[in-house]
């Protein structure tokens, strides 16, 4: 009897063993794992405006609008717009791009500037808004505020 339930834990063993490897192996598992796809797109200047270049072809806006959409109808989940901006070009293509990339649906878009003569690349992380001004006054009653504020000790 002992040998008979001995050889029925090691079945049992050796099935959940088996359903634990198979199920690491499948795809299922693989796609949580699975970084999200990137979709590069470069802006540079020309004579005629801004070109938007998309899977190695260049658009005009409108055109990379459309594409963008259909990029996002077709690969669908969670891709990552990566937007490298040439440094050469207007800051305002920044938001260009991301407002391309908003209405086509997508949410992860990474923007980047690219200094032409050194190749090299940063990202620009945005962050909460500042309040900012020119006008004298309105800082002299800002920095005034702040000295009227008791500091952190409750002094």
């Amino acid at each position: 009897m002992a040998k008979l339930a001995r050889r029925l834990l090691f079945a049992s063993l050796g099935c959940l063993i088996a359903v634990c490897v198979y199920a690491s192996n499948s795809d299922k598992t693989n796609h949580l794992n699975k970084k999200p796809e990137q979709i590069v797109v470069t802006v540079h200047k020309t004579d005629k405006g801004l070109l938007f270049e998309v899977e190695s072809n260049e658009y005009k806006k409108g055109d990379a609008n459309y594409l963008l959409a259909e990029l996002k109808l077709h690969k669908g989940g969670d891709c990552q717009i990566i937007a490298v901006v040439d440094d050469r070009v207007p800051l305002s293509a920044i938001t260009e791009i991301s407002e391309m990339a908003i209405k086509a649906g997508f949410k992860d878009i990474r923007p980047f500037v690219s200094w032409h003569k050194t190749g090299r690349m940063a990202q620009i992380q945005f962050g909460p808004a500042i309040k900012f001004t020119d006008d004298p006054e309105k800082i002299e009653k800002r920095e005034k505020a702040q000295q009227s504020l008791p500091d952190k000790s409750g002094h």
